[in-house]
This record gives structure tokens, C-alpha cells and sequence, in this order.
């Protein structure tokens, strides 16, 4: 074959990947292969394979969820599946979701040869279609469902390049990364993406920063300035936390908005603005309207073309990749062998709330990746709240305590400080299942202080 058929093996077992790598190219294929659902994304992205053959068991995701990401974004890939003997479901699984067939563990090479004619054959014929999906690419990492059809929302917001986006979400959850993201997909990638911070701003210098002023137009105005909407002139601007704008500056974003049009401080005429506008916040716009601190038709023009960005807790199959993403890329960061976790120490990652969603995420690997001296990080390496994800709240339901507790202190309560003191104990444990290292967590002590005070006052734990 002159143009050889590209095919991708993705196994996280090397000596699997070596010997299907090997029959692969004694049957004329072009062969690439990935030890993870990661690296295979970064591997589609650089060089889109026609075939993939992919072990439903990954360190980072599993199988079948890469699967349908790979058919989401290109459907012309042909799929070919591995499991082992106990995923026979998985199998079925994967040919619902657009596998051809399935190759059992331990391989029969003899029917994987078989099974690669069969994908030859099946090649799709046709070139591919020009809008290629952005779904899966190396930096914008998940699986879950929810994710994928904020892609798919993103994808065709892009090519509307003149409408109006406002995005909502949680601290954290990436609004900034998707706004830039689109940005990067529509007819404007080429022109500038100015990001502005509503808060950052000091609200007497916000509309002098957006819009500038001419010469004269107060008393140190030496010169004219150029202000950031006529600077992103052809592209974008991000109104970064908009609920948060004072309100005397919103009716000029809805002229900015409307009419693609702004005038300087000091200005006697009009200046056009081709600009597309994003906007973001992580408060409820509909409050603020009733609460007459955000106007209703700013509100309605903005909110034509909405994106709700989910928050990590409520997608946490997305959570195994983005770790690994990190650690790969804080690896390459500082120049450093790249670092792996254990399966016990992800797993208390999915059970972690994760309050501060992927911005969370991102700072804490890169702390553990530059803290921890060891190549796998451990459960040893987290830090306690990961231990106990709800001591916070637990330690709340402590407070009715605490303030009786404060109360006995100064002589203002009806209880002893020592009754208070063994009822605290006492709802520690209650909280904690009995679990003394959990309960001092909650306490606020050291799991050493709580077995003295158990001994002085005799309460004792049944197994």
C-alpha cells in the first residue's frame, strides 16, 4: 500500500502494545500507539488515525467512555475493542457505542488479523467532512456527558460569530478557559481576546479603561488613550464577573452590545465597535434584577445564548484525566520525570466536594507535584481534608456546642465547662462514627489530645 491505513493501539500493558504494534505493521498499517485515554487524545489531535484498538481498562478513564469521545469527534474512526474475560458486558457496551468487534484477553492473534482485514474493508471510502469536531482535543479534557454537550453547544456558538454568550457557573469551573476556547474556534481566532475583570476595576477608572478618553476630558487627561473595546477591534471581549459591574456602567455595555457602538470620555461622537461580547458570572443575574442592583434589559440581551457550566463534583468521571493532564503538565513545567497517583489516593479525589472545581484541582496537583518526593503520590501525600472531605461541615454542627461551651468560659451558661467538654467529645464521635483520628479532625485537635480527654472522663468506644 503506498498510503498506508493509520491505526492507534491505546493499552496501558507495554508488551501488548508491542505485539499488536508489530502484527499491525507486518499487515501494511501505519501504527501509533498511547499507554492512556490522555495520551491517545493528544495522539488523535496531532495525527487522527483511521482505526483504533482500544483495552476498555485505562489507568485514566475507562474504554468505553475514550470510545465515545473518539466517535463524538470523528465518527469515521473504526473502533476495535479489548477486554478481558470478565468484561464481556464491557464488550457489548462498546459495540453499542460504535465498535465493529471486540478481541478477548488472552489475544488470538489469528482473529485479530482477521479482525483488521475486516477494518480495512470497512474504511470509509469518502474524505472526511471539513468541520472537524473539537471534542477531546490535548487541553480540554473529559468524558462525561454533560461536558460533551457543553462542547457541542461551544462548537456551534463558534461559528455564530457575532452572538452574544453569557456563561454561568461556579468559581473555578472554567468559564475563562471555554471562553477562550470559542474564541479560538470562530472566524475571529486571528483578532485580538481581551480579557476584562469587572472586579479588578475600580469603578470610578472602569468606564476610562473600557472605552478611553480624549485629550482634555479631565484634568489629567495630557493625551488621548486608546481603552480595551477599541483595542479588541475584530475580535472578543470577555466581561469577566459582569454581575458584579456597577450599575451605572450597564447601560453603556447594552449600547456596546446593541448598537456595536461606544463613545470616549470626553468624546462628541460615536465610534463603531466590531466586537464579539462574552460575558460570565457566578452570581444569579435574575436576584440581582429583583434586587434592582442589575438592569433587566442588560439581563435579556445578554442572556440569548447561555452556557451553565457544571460544577467538578456533579462530572467526577472527568476527574482521573484532568489529574493526569496536570501531572503530565507540570511535569513538562518544571522539567521533571512525570509523576503518577495511587488508585487509593484518586479514589479519595472523587469523594472530595472539590468547593473550588478545577482551579482546585489544578493548583493542588501542582503542589503535590512539586512537594511530593516520591514518583507515585499516595494517600500519605494528601492533605487531611481529603481524608475527611466533610469535617468542615461536621465541625458546624458543632458550633451550637462551641458557643455553650463559650458561654460556661465566661460564667454567662447554666452547664459546666466540663459537661460541655465531654458532650463535644461525645458529638465528635457521633459524627465520626467512632473513628478517633476523624473525630480529632473535627475537634480541631491532635488524635493524641482526644485519647487523653476519652481517659479522663472514662468515655469509652464500642467496636
Amino acid at each position: 500500500m503506498t498510503d498506508k491505513t493509520k491505526i492507534l493501539v491505546i493499552d496501558d500493558e507495554s508488551h501488548i502494545r508491542l505485539l499488536l504494534k508489530k502484527i499491525c505493521e507486518d499487515e501494511g498499517f501505519e501504527v501509533t500507539t498511547a499507554s492512556s485515554a490522555l495520551k491517545a487524545l493528544k495522539s488523535i489531535e496531532d495525527d487522527p488515525p483511521e482505526i483504533a484498538i482500544i483495552d476498555v481498562r485505562l489507568p485514566d478513564a475507562n474504554g468505553i467512555d475514550l470510545l465515545k469521545t473518539i466517535k463524538d469527534g470523528r465518527p469515521e474512526t473504526i473502533a476495535i475493542t479489548i477486554t478481558g474475560h470478565a468484561d464481556l458486558r464491557g464488550a457489548v457496551e462498546a459495540m453499542k457505542a460504535g465498535a465493529i468487534d471486540y478481541l478477548e484477553k488472552p489475544i488470538d492473534l489469528d482473529k485479530f488479523r482477521d479482525l483488521l482485514n475486516k477494518a480495512r474493508n470497512n474504511k470509509i471510502k469518502q474524505k472526511a467532512p471539513k468541520k472537524i469536531s473539537k471534542i477531546g482535543t490535548s487541553d480540554f479534557i473529559f468524558v462525561s456527558d454533560k461536558m460533551k454537550e457543553i462542547a457541542r453547544i461551544m462548537e456551534n456558538l463558534a461559528t455564530k460569530s457575532d452572538v452574544t454568550i453569557l456563561l454561568l457557573g461556579e468559581s473555578g469551573t472554567g468559564k475563562n478557559f471555554i471562553c477562550k476556547k470559542i474564541h479560538d474556534w470562530s472566524p475571529r481566532k486571528d483578532k485580538p481576546f481581551v480579557e476584562i475583570g469587572c472586579t479588578s476595576i475600580p469603578a470610578h477608572l472602569i468606564e476610562s479603561e473600557l472605552f478611553g478618553y480624549e485629550k482634555g476630558a479631565f484634568t489629567d487627561a495630557k493625551t488621548s488613550k486608546q481603552g480595551l473595546i477599541e483595542m479588541a477591534d475584530g475580535g472578543t471581549v470577555f466581561l469577566d464577573e459582569i454581575g458584579d459591574m456597577p450599575y451605572a456602567m450597564q447601560s453603556k455595555i447594552l449600547t456596546l452590545i446593541e448598537d456595536k457602538r461606544f463613545r470616549k470620555i470626553g468624546g462628541l461622537h460615536y465610534i463603531k465597535a466590531d466586537v464579539r461580547i462574552f460575558a460570565a458570572t457566578n452570581r444569579n443575574l435574575h436576584d440581582l434584577v429583583q434586587a434592582k442592583k442589575f438592569r433587566l434589559d442588560l439581563y435579556y440581551r445578554l442572556n440569548v445564548a447561555t452556557i451553565e457550566i457544571p460544577p467538578l463534583r456533579e462530572r467526577k468521571e472527568d476527574i482521573p484525566m484532568l489529574v493526569n493532564f496536570y501531572l503530565n503538565l507540570f511535569s513538562q513545567k518544571y522539567a521533571t520525570e512525570p509523576k503518577t497517583i495511587s488508585k487509593e489516593a484518586l479514589n479519595l479525589m472523587l469523594d472530595y466536594p472539590w468547593p473550588g472545581n478545577v482551579r482546585e484541582l489544578k493548583n493542588m496537583i501542582e503542589k503535590l507535584h512539586i512537594l511530593s518526593m516520591s514518583e507515585i503520590i499516595d494517600v500519605n501525600d494528601l492533605s487531611h481534608k481529603f481524608l475527611n472531605p466533610n469535617a468542615e461541615e461536621k465541625q458546624k454542627q458543632l458550633a451550637p456546642l462551641a458557643q455553650q461551651m463559650h458561654g460556661a468560659i465566661n460564667g454567662s451558661g447554666s452547664i459546666s465547662l466540663n459537661t460541655m467538654e465531654m458532650d463535644c467529645i461525645k458529638k465528635a464521635l457521633e459524627l465520626a462514627n467512632g473513628n478517633q483520628k476523624k473525630a480529632a479532625e473535627i475537634l480541631g485537635v491532635s488524635r493524641d489530645t482526644l485519647r487523653y480527654r476519652l481517659k479522663k472522663w472514662g468515655i469509652k468506644i464500642e467496636d
